[in-house]
């Protein structure tokens, strides 16, 4: 029998009766900030302009190019021929406005259970580190040097979740930045920025070429084994962070069950009850493929939400119909492609005209309710280098767990 004071049956009153509902839940008034990777990619741009002639919207960087090797010999008596410099090389940065903001209304201060105030501020400084971060990743990830996980793959669309990184991979990244006269970062060793699940498939290597059996030769007390740390290796320092950047962008998988489900279409996507087809609505993932009658052949979902026992999805390519009556969906997911980053000195170049900063926007209405709180920043990234930068693409054997 439920206690007539503390009962918890009705949702009214925050869930209790009982006593005119003095029983109330308890809530913490400390709240926990989401989990944060914390931004790198920055650090690799380390060539800036050093002498700028000018203010301007874009920035042009020049690169002297060398002269052809002269090995033939030079006639005694016979003055040689001067050879034309040839045009420097150039790299063009433009420069671009960042930023983001959020409004802080007074009614927010006074009503909310924790203090707001320092929270937005720490929420909108990582809103500013990971927002540049990102737009440093489309640049690096838009390199041309790159090199394909396993041994079949030819292509980041042929790449399977067993296409995985191994110490070959990193040993034909780092000769081929030798070979191309890239600067090393520290000594001797390029910087590697791997994500942990490639990371988990790099260790896992069996086999006496592989990380795991060089660290155990190399160090008797394997602490660095114990510890999971890469470390140096195979002519690279490496830094492992979730950072690194992934997309659905693989070869396709076995597809989840085709079912057919009564739903309700627009032209940007549709929904449908998840009970009429459950494996569906849980396993599929934005980046998956998804085909049926009215759906566009090439369609890949952009969003899924839930709410009670409907699912929405919505779709990157328009319906070529109306969906609107049962029909059968069939999703096909998608191989997740994991970008390993190396590179040498100057493989990226940066341009700020105004650093990114926190900004407290001026209070403009008319009772002072609205406070403004944002950052802004106005630069820009190219890569410099291209021979100091290489890409492997690979699949990992853990990304769908």
């Amino acid at each position: 029998m439920a206690n007539a004071f503390i009962s918890t049956d009705s949702a009214s009153l925050g869930g209790t009766v009982g006593a005119a509902g003095l029983v109330q839940k308890a809530y913490d008034r400390l709240l926990e900030f989401a989990l944060r990777s914390e931004p790198l990619l920055r650090s690799v741009a380390d060539k800036r302009p050093a002498r700028q002639a000018i203010p301007g919207s874009t920035v042009v960087l020049q690169r002297y190019v060398d002269l052809d090797a002269k090995t033939s010999t030079l006639t005694e008596t016979t003055d040689p021929d001067a050879v034309a410099m040839t045009t420097p090389t150039s790299v063009t940065i433009t420069l671009n406005e960042y930023g983001n903001a959020v409004l802080v209304t007074r009614a927010l201060e006074l009503f909310s259970l924790a203090d707001v105030d320092p929270a937005i501020a720490n929420i909108i400084a990582y809103n500013l580190a990971d927002s540049i971060d990102k737009v440093v990743s489309t640049t690096l990830i838009g390199g041309t040097n790159v090199i394909y996980g396993g041994s079949t793959a030819t292509s980041t669309a042929t790449i399977t979740a067993a296409a995985t990184i191994d110490s070959a991979d990193i040993r034909k990244a780092v000769a081929k930045l030798r070979a191309n006269k890239a600067k090393a970062r520290r000594g001797s060793y390029y910087w590697c920025g791997i994500h942990p699940e490639v990371s988990h498939d790099l260790r896992a290597e069996s086999g006496n070429l592989g990380w795991n059996f060089a660290h155990i030769n190399s160090d008797p007390a394997v602490n660095n084994v114990w510890a999971g740390e890469i470390g140096d290796y195979e002519g690279a320092f490496f830094v492992e962070s979730s950072r690194l950047p992934s997309a659905k962008d693989g070869a396709d998988q076995a597809t989840l069950a085709t079912t057919a489900v009564t739903v309700a279409g627009t032209s940007a996507g549709f929904t449908f009850g998840v009970a009429s087809s459950a494996v569906i609505a849980t396993r599929a993932e934005v980046g998956d493929k998804i085909s049926g009658t009215g759906i566009a052949s090439t369609a890949k979902i952009t969003a899924i939400s839930t709410s009670g026992s409907t699912t929405t999805f919505t779709v990157d390519v328009a319906n070529t119909a109306a969906v609107t009556a049962t029909t059968t969906v069939t999703v096909t997911p998608v191989t997740r492609v994991f970008d390993t980053i190396l590179c040498g000195q100057q493989a990226l170049a940066e341009a700020v005209a105004e650093e990114p900063h926190i900004v407290i926007g001026n209070v403009t209405d008319k009772l002072m309710r609205f406070r403004p709180m944002g950052w802004y920043g106005v630069l820009g990234f190219a890569r410099y280098r291209e021979e100091a930068l290489f890409r492997i693409e690979s699949g990992s054997s853990i990304a769908a767990l």
